[in-house]
């Protein structure tokens, strides 16, 4: 008799198909797991039903406002999911007071798990990547220890093996529908055409655009410690785009190396995952940096990128951004990095220089190539902004991409719908 691998369907199973009593056996004792996958977790939770309240192994329940959006391959599985924690001296029948200030809605990762054990066996306590979860979830509570993270923050555990999601039907919980599933801003895109929805999408990117400038300009009003033979621009400067090749990585470490650079004595932060050496992506970024402090210190890299925005003889906005992306590209940058250090740090930067100095041609030219930008590379935010939007696909252009991580940024990571420039409610 030919042995069945734990968890093969029954129809590849060559002895199952010839022998019905063997088929029962088999299903009840040997193909079926004992243990459920994660990804069972998973499917639970994204077949919740918005306003369901989740009871909590410690006491106390969780009301879900948004379930969030799915993480990368490192750190939560759910990102800036939306809860409403109800203290524990109250009851489902409260439920209805879950607009107290005593259940203010608050924003955070989720993490998944089997097991609540898991959270320790996965090491996430000494994981600074986790501090942000505020909800573990689980399926078998196997042990009564808090769930705690690096920064010693306790994180309340829900064992979905309590709720009631589509086939898995163990108990009711209670739930409010205040609300249509349709959000405002999808209503109200609805009913605009193509150019209206791009015209306010641009005037979000522009908003993004002016908010990064003028956050430069205040770096450089404060001032910090120029060292010798660097101009206080290429400081400032220098930082940001440390600090962007690390986006979608490890900002904090990069900015961090970037200022060792500069200054030799800086502390660094412990690396996210606490890994001895950078993966190979971060290694290639950390080398092109390194060759840019090198190769631009002299004459200096504001100098060398202002050369390329205001050349002597007259260029058109698409040689300009040749020009700009072989700067970066001849320190061994992708295109596709470099467009993004472009369009935020670089572009927003010579802005908030053009303002500093009064320099209308700089200014005009800045914000012309941003608006200009053919378009960055997708990514989780703006994936995830066109399934709230209700976008049929992603907008064309850089400017309307970083509209959308301008509304994302300011109200729709926290649903504050009656804030936003398209919505009118708040959930």
């Amino acid at each position: 008799m030919l042995p069945v691998k734990e968890g093969q369907r029954l129809d590849n199973c060559p002895v199952a198909r010839h022998n019905t009593t063997w088929i029962t056996l088999a299903h009840e004792q040997i193909c079926e797991r004992t243990t459920p996958y994660e990804r069972e977790v998973v499917e639970r939770w994204w077949a919740l039903p918005r306003f369901v309240c989740l009871p909590l192994v410690q006491g106390g329940w969780c009301q879900l406002l948004f379930a969030g959006r799915p993480g990368g391959s490192a750190g939560p599985d759910v990102r800036d999911a939306i809860l409403r924690f109800l203290p524990h001296r109250c009851s489902p029948a409260d439920v209805k007071n879950f607009g107290s200030a005593a259940s203010e809605q608050v924003v955070g990762d989720v993490e998944f798990h089997v097991h609540i054990s898991d959270w320790r066996v996965h090491q996430h306590e000494h994981d600074a990547r986790y501090n942000s979860v505020l909800l573990h979830v689980v399926l078998l509570c196997d042990d009564t220890r808090p769930t705690r993270r690096q920064d010693g923050g306790v994180v309340p555990v829900c064992s979905l093996a309590d709720v009631a999601t589509g086939r898995h039907k163990r108990r009711d919980l209670p739930a409010i529908t205040i609300q249509a599933n349709t959000w405002p801003c999808q209503r109200q895109l609805s009913g605009l055409n193509i150019q209206a929805q791009e015209r306010l999408l641009q005037r979000a990117g522009l908003l993004r655009f002016e908010e990064k400038s003028h956050k430069f300009l205040e770096d450089l009003h404060q001032g910090q410690p120029v060292p010798p033979d660097i101009d206080a621009y290429d400081v400032c400067l220098f930082l940001a785009l440390a600090e962007g090749l690390g986006y979608g990585r490890d900002r904090e470490i990069f900015r961090a190396l970037g200022a060792h650079l500069l200054w030799k004595q800086v502390a660094l932060p412990e690396p996210l995952g606490h890994k001895p050496l950078p993966a190979p992506l971060d290694r290639a970024r950390l080398q092109v940096l390194s060759r840019l402090f090198a190769r631009w210190r002299i004459p200096g890299i504001w100098h060398t990128l202002r050369a390329c925005l205001l050349p002597v003889v007259a260029k058109s906005d698409k040689q300009l951004l040749a020009d700009l992306r072989t700067c970066f590209g001849e320190l061994g940058l992708s295109i596709a990095r470099t467009d993004i250090v472009l369009c935020n740090v670089v572009l927003p930067f010579a802005y908030a220089i053009a303002l500093l100095e009064q320099h209308t041609l700089l200014a005009e030219r800045a914000q012309s190539l941003y608006l200009q930008h053919p378009g960055l590379p997708s990514n989780r935010i703006t994936r995830s902004m066109c399934l709230q939007l209700g976008l049929d696909r992603e907008p064309h252009g850089s400017c309307l991409q970083q509209g959308l991580h301008y509304i994302y940024q300011h109200t729709c990571r926290e649903k504050l719908c009656s804030n936003c420039m398209l919505g009118i409610q708040r959930i």
